[in-house]
Parts: structure tokens; sequence; C-alpha cells
């Protein structure tokens, strides 16, 4: 099974598009797909408990019980992860930072060998789309090099970066208050360049279930 998750208050927006189509891919490829809609789940981030650090514990298990615990034990057995996210302010977004800390930190030991408690290899990727131009996909995508790294240390797979830039936020702009953007280049690129960002999503989403495969 090939996860994905949506970390956008927007249930059908930018973020689930590109999702969608890595899925699609994914499926493309003989995958068996699941998408999770992470904003209407009830759930916390991690809250240092360190119930998963515990000698003799459970590790690679979060203690914590609400809406995400069963995600987390499907996380367990998933055959590839893909994490969305639009970017606000610079940073992703809240629900999906707490998924991504209740996964990681559960799995990770303070131990000076066999820290990743995750135990397979397995492929992953981020997906990120901003209102930004794509001249700016650098600067947005470095400051999470550091769980980039993270996640392809514990999942034995350096993980893949996708990227959908100058996101079309409204259906008519004339009616917000947002003339920092020019609404007929926003639609050109909408028209022209954003099938071509669904295209490399989709392109990935089929690799990251061949890689699965093959492992």
């Amino acid at each position: 099974m090939i996860l994905a998750f949506n970390g956008s208050p927007r249930l059908n927006g930018n973020t689930f598009a590109m999702l969608q189509a890595a899925l699609e891919g994914a499926a493309s490829a003989g995958a068996e797909t699941k998408l999770i809609q992470l904003y209407p789940l009830k759930f916390k981030g991690c809250v240092s408990c360190f119930s998963c650090k515990i000698k003799g514990g459970r590790h690679g298990c979060c203690a914590m019980k609400d809406e995400l615990s069963p995600i987390l034990e499907m996380m367990a057995q998933a055959d590839a992860l893909i994490f969305g996210s639009p970017i606000y302010y610079y940073n992703i977004t809240p629900e999906l930072l707490g998924l991504l800390h209740r996964f990681m930190f559960s799995n990770m030991l303070y131990t000076k060998k066999d820290r990743w408690q995750y135990g397979r290899s397995i492929p992953s990727a981020f997906i990120y789309t901003f209102g930004l131009g794509p001249e700016k996909t650098e600067d947005i995508v470095k400051p999470f090099g550091a769980v980039h790294a993270r996640m392809g240390e514990m999942l034995g797979m350096e993980s893949e970066i996708c990227c959908a830039a100058n996101a079309w936020q409204f259906h008519d702009y004339s009616l917000y208050e947002a003339d920092a953007f020019d609404e007929e280049k926003k639609r050109a690129y909408r028209e022209e360049i954003f099938p071509l960002e669904l295209q490399k999503s989709h392109d990935m989403g089929r690799r990251l279930a061949l890689k699965a495969c093959m492992r």
C-alpha cells in the first residue's frame, strides 16, 4: 500500500491535485493506494512523553491514542509514503508537522547504534505547493532539508521532492484583496505549467511504486 497524506486545509486544492497525480502514477505501476486527509482528523502533535524510548518498551509505537493512531499503524506497514503540504509563511501546515513529529520521533531512539526503529527500507516523497514563482523553489525547500535527511535515514532511502509553484488560489481574484498577483499570469501558469507539474508528480508516484516492488 502506498499512502499519501494531504496536509492542506483545502481538501480538493492544489496539494490534493498533486497527491492524486502521484497516486495515479503509482496505480499505473500496479500499486494499491490510499489518500488520507489530515485536516478532518482530531489529533495532537508529539507531547514528548518519551514512552517510545523506555527500555524494554514498544519502540516504534506512539503511546498517544487519538484519530492519528490507526494512521500510524498503517504507516508501519506501508510500501511507500508521500507527504503533501501547501507552504504558508515558508512552512508546512501544523497538521502535517504533527504527523511527521509523531511518526519520526516514535521511530527514533537516543542510541549510538540502531537509532532508527522503522525496521524496513521503503521509498518516500514530499510534495509542496506555494503561491510564489518557481524561482523561489530552492528557498522554500531548503529549510526542510533536515526533515528530508532524517526521513531518508529512517526509511533507508533518500526522499524525492516535487513542487508546484505559482498556485492558483481563487476562482475570481477580483473578489479579494490580492492585487500583488497578476491574475492573467496566474491563469496562464495554471493552464500551461501546472499540467506539467502534475505530470512530474505522476511520474514520481510511478517511480515510488516501482521502487517499492523492488524491495
